[in-house]
Formats: C-alpha cells, sequence, structure tokens
C-alpha cells in the first residue's frame, strides 16, 4: 500500500504505521480514514498522526463533558415523514432565500408561512405522527446514568428542527445538562462554529470534549476538526479499516476507557497498564538506569568524571517523578509491537 510505504519512509516511520494501522486516537481515525481515501499522505496529515502518537506518551486525557447526539444515536424515529422536507420542495425556488428551519427555531407552520405556502394540514399530521414515534434505544438511560455518576456533564447536541426537540426533552431532561440544538446555534454540525459554542456553554476546553454520534462527517470529523474527541456509534457494527478503532456497537462501550478488550488494539492494553502502574514501572526503570550510570562513573577516565558524575546526580532528581518515564515506556511497547509485526 502506497500509504504505509510512504508512512514507513519517514522520520519516527515504525511510530506513525503503528498508529496508523491502530487509530485508537479518533484524529488518527479520521487522518488515517482521509489517507486511505485519497491514497496519499500530505505534511498536515503526517504532522497530525504523529501528534495523536506523541499523546500515547501523555497522562490519559481528563473529560470533562460528553456530549451525545440525539437521533441515531439517543433515539430514534420509528416511522419518518420527512414533513420539513416536503415543504422545502414544494417551494423549491424560495429555499435559497430562507433560512434553513435547521438553524432558526420555527415552527411548521410558520416555516410555511415564510414561504407563501397555505396552511400545512397535512405536514402537520405527518409531523405529529413522526413525533409520537421518537424512542429511546434501550442502552440509552444507563449510558447517560453512567456518565452523570462520573461527575461528567453531559449535552445533548444535535442538527434538529424546533418541533423535535420537545419530544426529547420530555424523554431526557432529568439526565441532560446542556442541550444544544442546531436552531439555537444557528450553525450545523460539522461547522465549528456549533463546536464553539458547545464547549463554550459547558465551560470546559475543546480538548476536554468527548463528541458521541453516528455520523461520521457531523459527529467525529466536526469534533476532531474543532479539537475535542469522539467516539463513532455504528449499532450495526459496519465499519471501515480506519474507522473500526473508534467505533462502538453500544453506547456503553462508547464512555472513556469502557471498551470492551475485544475491541481493543493491542497497543491499548499496554497504555492502559502502564498508566495504571506506571509508579512501579518507572521505580523499576529508574533503579536500572542507576545501575548502569553508577557503572560508567566508576568506568570513567578522569577528565570525564565530572559530566558522569552531574548524570548521576540529575537521575536521582527524578527518583521521585513517575511521569519521565511515560513516554520511554510507551516507545519501548510501540517498537516491541512493531517489531514483531515486522514493521
Amino acid at each position: 500500500m502506497a500509504v504505509l510505504d510512504d508512512l514507513a519512509g519517514r522520520d519516527r516511520g515504525d511510530e506513525a504505521v503503528m498508529i496508523f494501522r491502530e487509530p485508537t486516537d479518533p484524529d488518527a481515525a479520521v487522518v488515517a480514514d482521509a489517507m486511505i481515501r485519497a491514497g496519499n499522505v500530505s505534511d498536515d496529515q503526517y504532522a497530525r498522526l504523529l501528534a495523536a502518537a506523541d499523546r500515547l506518551y501523555g497522562p490519559p486525557q481528563v473529560t470533562r463533558a460528553v456530549a451525545f447526539d440525539a437521533f441515531g444515536t439517543l433515539v430514534h424515529i420509528r416511522r419518518k415523514r420527512h414533513s420539513f422536507e416536503r415543504l422545502i420542495r414544494r417551494a423549491r425556488s424560495r429555499a435559497e432565500a430562507l433560512p434553513s428551519p435547521m438553524v432558526q427555531p420555527i415552527g411548521l407552520a410558520d416555516y410555511a408561512a415564510a414561504r407563501g405556502l397555505p396552511h400545512p394540514d397535512a405536514e402537520l399530521a405527518m409531523l405529529n405522527e413522526e413525533l409520537a414515534t421518537i424512542t429511546l434505544y434501550p442502552d440509552t438511560l444507563d449510558a447517560l446514568r453512567r456518565v452523570h455518576k462520573q461527575g461528567v456533564k453531559v449535552a445533548v447536541a444535535s442538527n434538529l428542527a424546533l418541533p423535535y426537540a420537545a419530544p426529547l426533552k420530555a424523554l431526557l431532561s432529568d439526565l441532560v445538562d446542556i442541550w444544544h440544538f442546531s436552531f439555537d446555534a444557528g450553525a450545523i454540525k460539522p461547522d465549528r462554529a456549533f463546536y464553539a459554542s458547545l464547549t463554550a456553554r459547558l465551560g470546559c476546553e475543546a480538548s476536554e470534549l468527548l463528541m458521541v454520534g453516528d455520523t461520521w462527517r457531523d459527529d467525529i470529523v466536526g469534533a476532531v476538526e474543532a479539537g475535542s474527541r469522539a467516539r463513532w456509534v455504528n449499532r450495526e457494527g459496519r465499519a471501515s479499516h480506519a474507522r473500526r478503532f473508534i467505533v462502538a456497537r453500544e453506547l456503553s462501550d462508547a464512555y472513556p476507557d469502557r471498551r470492551r478488550a475485544a475491541q481493543m488494539t493491542e497497543l491499548e492494553p499496554v497504555r492502559i497498564s502502564i498508566n495504571a502502574n506506571l509508579a512501579y514501572l518507572h521505580s523499576q526503570r529508574w533503579a536500572v538506569q542507576a545501575g548502569l550510570l553508577r557503572q560508567a562513573l566508576e568506568d570513567a577516565a578522569d577528565a570525564e568524571k565530572v559530566a558522569a558524575k552531574r548524570a548521576l546526580d540529575d537521575h536521582y532528581d527524578m527518583r521521585d517523578q513517575p511521569e519521565t518515564s511515560r513516554a520511554a515506556l510507551m516507545r519501548n511497547a510501540i517498537a516491541t509491537i512493531a517489531a514483531r509485526k515486522h514493521v
């Protein structure tokens, strides 16, 4: 594959290939997916791929808020009637002159009047029928409760028209901290303005937000391009190579660190183990290096002893700093896995 050859031939090629092959970071998954579709690697994509690799070396990212898409993620419509679409088709010549009902708080009747159409009795009946069939997925309430128990804010962030908001709130109001709809925000996912106003309302940094949704472009690419993290919900389990590493078939697998072992890449359990046992691993690594530095001091020529003593003293300063070992431990893990796979 031309993409793999290109990555392998660049600086830090083993890391780049590993992250490309197993892109558990959502940014890496978006970049890898774009590379596969384009069949090549741009310098910007490569830089983003290495940035995703570097995040593996750092502490786990903090999640202060989880935003869930609504339709297709938390709820589904058993009987879709597409009332707004019918009105748009009836007045197509004036469609571009009016804002979409997705970016303005307007009901169906008012939208018809704004388009110069007669009162939409048939479309209103269809809309009411549609709204009455909005149903929760079986795992929705449990997933939202679990996030709340972690002390994490919950948002519902969705592209929709005004009439669809009330049924959602009736089903989920006790478990949602922030409702963020496109008709209120004046922007539609994947627009960055949608995500910027979402994080502003949640009072968190973009990197502290996890977006969970079923639409790759709107919920995953949009969130990642805005600087957030994302998990893709695909209840049918169909996912391309790059996307399958961040896909969740159930909401129970979408919250951070709750993916089943069978869904994890080879590197993920290693990273989790390093994070959980960092103090012990650091002490062992520190002791080995201390022994090597002491031996180097004993073997050093007189002219080199001052520098060797300084290196040993500097090493002692890191004895109680386990974070200094995380990156090296991760690099060793990546190198070991890459060598086994003959990357």
